[in-house]
């Protein structure tokens, strides 16, 4: 749809999102008649769920939309990449489903709804995008099976335009009527196929119909039948079934026939779930109490892990040590994380000569969660492919892929380099297990956690650095601390957030250093060897400033899980504000190697680094890839980076959203800031936030 732009409406003083049209849809007269006046209507609608239009205009010979700016995420990504579960997910398609209502009550539809075209906002409510610019693109001809079939009527669809898909929607989301190309035919009811189409990769995490490529996909919409939810998701609402196969109805006259009709029956299964919420999170919890071949194992002693043996079908031996190797180095690897429950090798070794439902497997050993995996060989070159799978639900979770050179004479250094890299991205604090586990139990009211559910549920903190979020992980765990006074995983998590909390400032606890210390030296006192206790205290004493000692139990901490990803990165940026400044950037440079999909929070300490030396552009660049936008200290960064390099308007730009974010930025920066900054530094920090615009006293 051309160039999108975050914009500053300099009369209203507001973000806007600028929309400029491609030049060979704004040349065409006729089109931008009928667009114009359906942004017209749409700029009408006053609803929650849907997002604003402000101005469509023309400027010099450019066609543009300015729009609300939405300050969030797609819908997109809470499906893949924050994997938010189904009530949530429900939620918001109920919002999607009630904006949607109101725009076909005023005669207008979309055209191509998607969950790109979906955003959540951070206050948590779904807005729908871009309503009337499908029509722009839309064909101008009608194209009918009745002159051609629907394999060349795709074809001609897909020739039509450079990028498949565009003319009427999106290809995977598009109604038949549209993958048909009879424009005549479209309606509201194509949106409520577009809908079924969302709702069903909500539930499943897959496309309803996806094809081996785009015209295969379009065959699908128009001739295969609904698909089965079931198949991929045994635990949603039979009801949702119901649902879908109305909505993905090929004819529109079996379809629901209004949004609010849809909106009823989301409403429905969200009540539907929320009645039944407490049985599937005491089913959750209870699955890894199965039997198992040693017997029994309590709920309460956590979602158990079971690595069964990497795989491996040839004749190398060589090769067929690596495979026994990894699966028992990954095992070592995990079970440095004390919160997991990792299920010994030798009883996994059976799985090394049979295969058979995960499911199955992880019932016979007790296990939550699988990991399986498998070494092939072809000439000097290995691939080693891994799955975690939720043995409950039977879903992926995570599925990696490493092609490597094989050297028989480097086994051992090979391991080294897969086995970290394994164990990080699926066991630390941001990885694929701790959020699957807290998901689970961050569904049970607070007053039922167990003191390991609890740990489990302040786990969230990390991924929600809010006020909220931390309150309600303070709360957990000093309530499970009341039930478990010797839990050294619940001590340690305490020191770590009671540090959070100072270092934040949240301002929740009362004198938060002095109880995160009593915790953490509790916890090193019960458990000397549980890293996650060092890496508190060493939080504790770098707040305090005592840098010497800070730095003795970020070592230790970080010796006794150099697979900690998390806790290298945060460690690595504290050593960096405290002098270490090449030890810190290594830490973090780790962590970063570890995970390759870790947070932007990694990138503080390369910041550190390069704004220190007087390297203002490599400062700024790792300060981009933060990637926080609503994080203020983050947009200080940038700001005082543009300010040292001299760059005025950028400069200008960042201290406005600076004072979005932080209104009384200037008169309490220092205080802040000299929490983390040693005084050398920081006033090195100010004069760049001061060359920026900041007006500091």
């Amino acid at each position: 749809m051309g160039e999108v732009y975050l914009a500053e409406d300099t009369r209203l003083r507001r973000n806007v999102a600028l929309k400029i049209l491609p030049a060979e849809l704004a040349s065409n007269k006729d089109r931008m008649r009928r667009f114009e006046q359906e942004a017209q209507a749409a700029a009408a609608l006053n609803h929650p769920n849907i997002a604003t239009i402000y101005e469509i205009g023309e400027d010099e010979g450019t066609h543009f939309i300015a729009m609300e700016f939405i300050d969030g995420v797609t819908l997109r990504r809470k499906i893949y990449e924050e994997r938010v579960p189904l009530s949530s997910l429900l939620k918001y398609l109920n919002q999607v489903a009630e904006g949607l209502s109101k725009a076909h009550a005023a005669g207008i539809v979309h055209r191509d709804l998607k969950p790109d075209n979906i955003m959540i906002t951070r206050d948590d409510y779904a807005k729908v995008l871009d309503f009337g610019l499908a029509k722009l693109v839309e064909a101008q001809t009608s194209l009918s099976e009745s002159d051609s079939g629907p394999g060349e009527v795709a074809t001609a669809l897909m020739q039509q335009y450079s990028t498949p898909g565009m003319i009427m929607g999106t290809i995977g989301y598009m109604s038949p009527e549209q993958a048909s190309g009879r424009v005549n035919e479209i309606d509201h009811r194509s949106d409520i196929f577009s809908f079924g189409c969302i709702l069903f990769e909500a539930a499943s995490g897959q496309r309803a119909f996806e094809g081996k490529d785009p015209l295969d996909s379009l065959h699908k919409i128009v001739y295969a039948p609904t698909p089965q939810l079931k198949e991929s998701n045994p635990l949603a609402p039979d009801n949702l079934q119901r649902v879908l196969r109305r909505c993905l109805a090929k004819d529109p006259e079996k379809r629901y026939q209004s949004m609010k009709e849809v909106a009823l029956e989301i409403d429905e299964l969200q009540q539907e779930m929320k009645g039944s919420m407490e049985t599937v999170v005491s089913d959750q919890l209870a699955f890894a109490a199965g039997s198992t071949t040693s017997g029994s194992t309590r709920a309460d002693e956590g979602f158990w892990v079971a690595v069964l043996p990497i795989k491996y079908r040839g004749s190398n031996v060589d090769v067929a040590t690596l495979a026994e190797g990894l699966s028992e180095e990954i095992i070592t690897g995990l079970s440095r994380f004390s919160y997991l429950r990792v299920i010994a090798h030798s009883s996994t070794l059976r799985y090394a000569n049979e295969s058979g439902d995960v499911r199955e497997i992880g019932k016979a050993l007790g296990a939550r969660y699988v990991m399986e995996g498998s070494v092939r060989q072809a000439g000097l070159k290995l691939r080693l492919t891994v799955q975690l799978i939720d043995a409950m639900t039977g879903a992926h979770l995570w599925a990696e892929n490493y092609e490597r050179n094989f050297d028989p004479d480097a086994v051992f250094e090979l391991q080294d380099e897969l086995v970290p890299r394994i164990v990080s991205t699926v066991a630390d604090l941001h990885g694929i297990l701790p959020h699957s586990m807290t998901e689970v139990v961050r569904l049970k009211p607070q007053d039922q956690l167990t003191p390991y559910e609890a740990v489990l549920r302040s786990f969230s903190y990390t991924v929600r650095v809010t006020y909220e979020s931390l309150a309600d992980a303070l709360a957990c765990l000093e309530s499970a601390v009341e039930k478990a006074p010797n839990y050294d995983d619940a001590l340690a998590m305490l020191a770590t957030l009671y540090t959070q909390d100072y270092g934040q400032s949240f301002g929740l606890a009362t004198e938060p250093l002095l109880k995160g210390e009593r915790a953490a030296r509790q916890a090193i006192e019960i458990a000397p060897s549980n890293h996650l206790a060092w890496f508190g205290l060493a939080q504790v004493l770098f707040f305090q400033k005592e840098f010497q000692s800070f730095a003795h139990a970020a070592e230790r901490a970080a010796i006794l899980n150099p697979m900690d990803g998390n806790s290298l990165a945060f460690l690595g940026v504290m050593m960096t504000h405290a002098g270490y400044l090449e030890r810190g950037l290594e830490l973090s440079e780790r962590a970063q190697q570890l995970n390759p999909h870790h947070p932007g929070w990694y990138w503080f300490a390369n910041f550190l680094y390069a704004y220190i030396h007087r390297d203002y552009q490599s400062a700024l660049s790792a300060a981009l890839k933060v990637n926080l936008p609503g994080h203020w200290p983050a947009q200080s960064m940038i700001a005082a980076a543009y300010g040292q390099l001299g760059e005025r308007e950028a400069a200008d730009k960042a201290i406005r959203r600076l004072l979005e974010l932080r209104p009384e930025v200037a008169s309490t920066v220092r205080w802040e800031m000299s929490k983390w900054w040693r005084p050398e530094e920081l006033e090195h920090f100010i004069e760049g936030l001061r060359k920026a615009g900041l007006e500091i006293g």
